[in-house]
């Protein structure tokens, strides 16, 4: 007497197509659909780290402008690169915090 088991899978090609489609079944589920959703996700990082960087960028050249402009008679002469110096002063700051924030968050530790 044979099983039913044995019955289904009588022929090797049964069992082999069997097994074929099991494989590709398993490699979608595992493999492509959450090769997908990281595409997806770094699509979106993508986009959003442009975004943040290309309006830090005009907010940097907006604080130049305005010490520039409002401040015009305080900075003459030699003080004329004071501006310059205090804007690259505060990218410095923003990128520490930032970098400070990433290493904080790389260990582990949830703010």
């Amino acid at each position: 007497m044979r099983s039913k088991a044995a019955a289904k899978a009588s022929s090797p090609q049964k069992a082999a197509e069997e097994l074929k489609d099991l494989v590709v079944g398993y490699a979608r589920q595992e493999i492509v659909a959450p090769l997908a959703k990281l595409g997806t996700t770094l699509k979106l990082g993508i986009l959003g780290a442009l975004s943040i960087g290309v309006g830090l960028v005009f907010l940097v050249i907006a604080g130049l402008r305005l010490l520039q402009t409002e401040a015009a008679g305080v900075f003459e002469g030699n003080m004329s690169a004071l501006p310059y110096v205090a804007v690259l002063a505060a990218v410095v700051v923003v990128l520490a915090a930032a970098a400070a924030i990433r290493a904080r968050l790389s260990k582990g530790d949830r703010p």
